[in-house]
């Protein structure tokens, strides 16, 4: 015969059996999130427990940016600093319901437990549904709002999203369980006897309570902190270090080499002494700044994961007023990775991506939605595009060099940026400005951008609000190209006081492009205005405030003396409108035939077309201010560049024009009928 078990024995066991799953519950994942992919086979996991995140978190915040999520950390549940707290009170009221009978009591402590698994889905699910909400519409992929189910399947994309309950939360409901079925109220006899033991009870477990969360709040003790410190750097274990350093602390950190990945979520300063190298082992992101106030100086950081899908980088910057200045990051894909930063100084770093075909490469210096960024003084070997812009505003680029890249800037949906004294050289295309406003482009120099696919100096689409000043335009394909520029009706785009020489065309204009050009030395250029469509003469102006630019191929004369040419600068080329008929007579151009032709074109109304250009107060000399030796030919540096005229044009004409103008004539009649 099984002996039956005392009413308050079966209590007690319930009581203690529910006290221990809630104590273990609080300690095991609570939830778990699966995403798998074709590109991620082994899927990529998020787990919430009492702690917080974990998880490939970064990972799946790098894939998150691209539809517009918002990033994922604790920060954005506020509310999972109270669950410590509610677990500590539950367990208290469990031990008070052993010895007293107050009903109010237990019913409360039953209300608790249940509520507490019940409010963390509540709270999870709210959280999922303002993540799936809240889409950036800027954002590089625009999906219609979601809501990712706290348990169950969900599909975004080419992801299946699985949702589960982790172990935690089970035990959290199996303990509000066992107190429901198995708990009684005790006797009011027993009530006054055992309160001294209910109250010893209490104070133990409120006390082993603080006992074991002390070193997780406080922290270790000075003496214990030192003694840590040391242990950890005579081992080379950076991680550890920084760890155990206090917020504020500055770490020199020895010559060496010291493993990644390494994360700085506290501020610190870490200062590399004879240039120590963190190598990330090709496993992801080298070093990861994911809190505030951190500094980062003097260290070779090298060899991130390379797989394009994960945007692994030498350095991530998520934290606010980070200083990353005078490291050599090398070998990684993406060379210094802001997302979502505020008030970066990012200087005198040297950064040269993995060795990999241009199109495999990652970004120099990527910004996706930073704001009041600093890149200075950084240099830049070999990228896929040097400095990349996109979604980000109020920033300042001053005194970079970008050199063997696709693009030395790419600059997407982005504001109010500046960009002054940089060096772009010997990159397929030294600038990109697309879908974006309130750009300045200051003092800078382009050259060298002579890909036959690509090379240009300056792309300007869809641009809006837009200055270039000053800047030294030099030696590409293509020195300025304009398309849809400016964008609105209302906005504008202004070209002024740049040197543009020794291109093979010096503006390359869309019809859809209405700049204004002003006091530009526009030098030597094979083609100084390239029409691409059908542009007019008055689509642009040349002289905006009265005063045009400087042609060297400008024929005119200032009778006056005041600087500015007497008749207007017209660019009306017959061989040059024919050649977009027929490539093939682009063989010609700038040979003594193609001269014949303009003479022809000029003294024969028959063959005239109309212009493409009309500066009508051309600069009779290089503005001052525009140094005299870069508006010289390179290949005699000491000559003045001066006013050029043609006096023997009209007879290479009469000798040569007339028989190509009238051959030119007949194909002009003959295409038109």
């Amino acid at each position: 015969m099984i002996p039956r078990i005392p009413k308050r024995t079966r209590s007690l066991a319930a009581i203690g059996l529910a006290s221990a799953l809630l104590v273990l519950g609080a300690l095991l994942p609570l939830w778990q999130m699966t995403l798998h992919a074709p590109q991620y086979p082994n899927g990529l996991r998020l787990v919430i427990d009492g702690r917080g995140i974990t998880g490939d978190v970064d990972e799946l915040n790098a894939l998150n940016h691209y539809i517009g999520m918002a990033t994922i950390d604790a920060s954005k549940f506020p509310e999972g600093r109270l669950f410590y707290p509610a677990v500590v009170l539950l367990v208290v009221g469990l031990v008070l319901s052993a010895v007293v009978p107050w009903r109010w009591l237990r019913a409360l402590v039953l209300l608790g437990l249940w509520a507490l698994p019940a409010t963390f889905l509540a709270v999870l699910q709210w959280r999922l549904y303002q993540f799936g909400h809240s889409l950036d519409p800027l954002a590089a992929f625009r999906l219609p709002a979601f809501t990712p189910r706290v348990f169950g399947p969900t599909v975004v994309m080419n992801f299946n999203v699985t949702a589960l309950p982790g172990v935690g939360l089970v035990l959290l409901v199996v303990s509000a369980l066992a107190f429901t079925i198995g708990a009684s109220r005790p006797p009011a006899s027993a009530a006054a006897r055992r309160l001294p033991l209910a109250a010893a009870m209490t104070a133990g477990t409120l006390l082993l309570g603080l006992v074991g969360t002390f070193p997780v709040l406080a922290g270790p003790g000075e003496p214990a902190r030192a003694d840590a410190l040391a242990r950890a750097a005579r081992a080379g274990d950076l991680a550890a270090v920084v760890a155990l350093a206090p917020p504020g602390a500055t770490i020199e950190v020895p010559p060496g080499r010291y493993p990644g990945p390494l994360v700085l979520s506290r501020p610190v300063t870490l200062r590399g002494i004879g240039r120590p190298t963190i190598d990330g082992g090709g496993r992801g992101d080298v070093v990861v700044i994911a809190g505030d106030d951190v500094r980062l100086e003097g260290f070779v950081i090298r060899s991130s994961a390379l797989a394009y899908s994960r945007e692994a980088a030498g350095v991530v910057v998520r934290g606010a007023r980070a200083v990353v200045r005078h490291n050599d990051i090398q070998d990684v894909l993406f060379g210094i990775y802001l997302v979502g930063a505020r008030d970066a100084l990012i200087e005198g770093n040297t950064i040269s991506t993995a060795d990999l075909p241009v199109e495999r490469r990652g970004h120099a210096l990527y910004l996706w939605q930073a704001q009041r960024a600093r890149l200075r003084a950084n240099r830049v070997l070999r990228a896929k595009d040097g400095i990349y812009l996109s979604f980000s505003d109020d920033n300042l680029v001053e005194g970079n060099a970008v050199t063997g890249s696709r693009y030395g800037v790419h600059y997407m949906y982005s504001r109010r940026n500046i960009f002054r004294a940089n060096t772009f050289r010997e990159n397929i295309v030294g600038a990109a400005v697309m879908y974006s406003s309130d750009v300045a482009l200051l003092d800078n120099t382009f050259e060298g951008s002579r890909s036959a696919a690509a090379g240009a100096g300056l792309i300007f689409k869809d641009a809006d609000r837009l200055l270039v000043r000053g800047n030294r335009i030099v030696r590409n394909r293509i020195a300025l190209e304009f398309d849809a520029t400016p964008a609105t009706l209302d906005g504008w785009a202004r070209v002024e006081r740049n040197l543009i020489a020794f291109n093979e065309v010096a503006f390359s204009l869309m019809s859809t492009a209405a700049i204004a050009a002003t006091e530009n030395a526009i030098v030597e250029n094979l083609q100084p205005v390239q029409a691409r469509g059908a542009v007019r003469a008055d689509a642009n102006r040349w002289a905006p405030d009265g005063r045009g630019n400087y042609w060297s191929d400008y024929a005119g004369f200032d009778a006056d003396g005041d600087g500015i040419g007497d008749v207007p600068y017209r660019r009306s080329d017959l061989l040059e409108g024919l050649e977009r008929r027929a490539p093939a007579l682009r063989a010609f151009l700038f040979t003594p035939a193609h001269l014949a032709l303009e003479a022809a074109a000029r003294i024969l109304p028959l063959v005239r077309t109309d212009p493409v250009v009309d500066d009508p107060a051309p600069l009779v000399r290089p503005p001052a201010g525009i140094p005299a030796g870069d508006a010289r030919d390179p290949a005699a540096p000491g000559s003045e560049a001066p006013v050029r005229s043609q006096p023997g044009l009209l007879a290479v004409g009469l000798a040569l024009g007339l028989p190509s103008g009238a051959a030119a004539a007949a194909l002009t009649r003959r295409r038109r009928t």
